[in-house]
């Protein structure tokens, strides 16, 4: 059975992807057309897409559940895909996910390690 400090962990770790994602977009300095001519960009975002999915496979039923406004299903079923269906990738979404899902992600992941810790301090 997981537990609370277990899915902080996740959820830092799931951040710490997040970042790796913007530093990734950074260095190529948020390219569309680099990334879509790039293989070791895509492949570098793909990879961290898979880890978030992978992540979120190991959050307990309780966090899951306690946080609904985040798409935990469809991080799951992006990583699935890019797991399981690499040839049926496209890069249009693939950078809408990188460029603007995964930065929203990320401000949410973050209040709820703030929230968590918060409750941490205070005992709850």
């Amino acid at each position: 059975m997981r537990g609370r400090k277990s899915d902080q962990i996740i959820l830092r770790k799931m951040i710490d992807y997040c970042n790796e994602v913007e530093r990734i977009l950074r260095k190529h300095s948020f390219d569309s057309d680099e990334f879509e001519n790039d293989a070791e960009f895509q492949f570098a975002c793909g990879m961290c897409i898979i880890q978030i999915g992978e992540l979120v496979g190991r959050l307990s039923e309780d966090f899951i559940n306690r946080y609904p406004n985040i798409p935990w299903r469809q991080i799951k079923g992006m990583r699935n895909i890019y797991a399981h269906e690499y040839d049926i990738i496209d890069n249009e979404i693939v950078w809408e996910t990188i460029t603007e899902e995964i930065p929203e992600l990320k401000k949410k992941l973050e209040f709820i390690r703030t929230e968590l810790s918060m409750e941490n301090e205070n005992g709850i």
